[in-house]
């Protein structure tokens, strides 16, 4: 087993610490030894202000790298970074986010210090001398317990929306260290010229900021088709529930629940979904939920910002309409 920090590698956007970090590192100061640090790792151009927050979450010391050169995100010299402080400080465990973020780091990590990865955790902890993780398989029917080898370094991404955020008050304040990292342009095979806004319809439903979901209440694909204009015109990411993944609506990639994914959108509409437990655990964390059905004691009322009692096939067209008309 090798001795060591726990270290987290955090992503931001636009200098705010995305929800998915800030679960690494409450889920982190959880799991880590009293005799072993929480370190956290942050790149980015000027986010040193946002690092000395991270003591809220229980980070004890951060690693910094700014510059320009890291306004936008590649993973190749980024790789090359984190492969040298690893080498340099030998942390006991590298921990990210199951996001493309961390789907492009952690595997190149994970061969270049012939470590073993874990990905999609849904529970992570110490047993004894090493880890236990665990991860769905069989398209979430089954879970995967896992214990990586303990003499190699560990890498594990863990799937975001699971893990739960603690705050604390730091027992001392938090150490920052700034890297440098120098590299010569010539040694880097691509160069990242800008991004573009993913399509909604595409869109990973675990990093959407508004989704449209649908369940049962559809009733048939006519239904469905009112959902997917409503999603067209608010530029939402399209998901459902169990029912609707069975009916063939939805693809299993875009259920939420229990046996799929959890989501933690700015805005979510659940429409035609009754609510249940196996359904609400997936989206207990959204900021604001607006919830449409016509039975007035769903389930799904309890959890919903607003709810609007009715027939959704009298109101989803109506209310398409009158976006239509606003966005014209």
């Amino acid at each position: 087993m090798r001795e060591g920090d726990l270290w987290v590698v955090l992503e931001q956007r636009d200098g705010e610490l995305l929800d998915i970090s800030k679960e690494l590192c409450s889920q982190g100061r959880r799991m880590k030894r009293s005799s072993s640090g929480l370190v956290a790792i942050l790149v980015g151009m000027e986010v040193k202000g946002l690092a000395y927050r991270l003591g809220q979450y229980g980070v004890e010391k951060a690693y910094l790298v700014e510059g320009e050169e890291w306004e936008r995100f590649n993973p190749e010299p980024l790789v090359d970074l984190l492969s040298r402080v690893i080498l340099e400080r030998l942390p006991s465990a590298v921990l990210f986010g199951s996001t493309s973020f961390g789907n492009a780091l952690a595997p190149r990590l994970a061969i270049r210090h012939q470590g073993t990865l874990v990905t999609d955790c849904i529970d992570l902890r110490k047993q004894g001398e090493g880890w236990v993780a665990m991860k769905p398989i069989q398209g979430g029917k089954l879970n995967l317990r896992m214990v990586p080898a303990s003499e190699r370094l560990p890498f594990f991404t863990l799937q975001p929306g699971v893990f739960e955020v603690e705050e604390i008050t730091p027992a001392q304040p938090m150490e920052i260290e700034q890297i440098r990292y120098e590299t010569s342009l010539e040694k880097i095979c691509s160069k990242i010229i800008g991004f573009i806004k993913a399509d909604p319809k595409s869109a990973y439903i675990e990093e959407a900021e508004l989704i449209v979901a649908g369940g049962k209440g559809l009733s048939n694909e006519k239904g469905f088709r009112y959902l997917e204009d409503l999603a067209d015109l608010l530029g939402a990411t399209v998901a459902g529930s169990r029912v609707a993944v069975d009916f063939g609506w939805v693809p299993y990639e875009r259920q939420i629940g229990l046996t799929g994914k959890k989501v933690t959108p700015r805005l979510l509409f659940a429409i035609g979904i009754s609510g249940a437990f196996e359904f609400t655990i997936g989206i207990k964390d959204s900021k604001f939920i607006v919830a449409i059905n016509k039975d007035p004691n769903a389930p799904i009322f309890k959890v919903a910002d607003i709810g609007i009692i009715g027939d959704l096939h009298e109101i989803l067209p109506k209310l398409n309409e009158t976006l239509r008309k606003i966005k014209e």
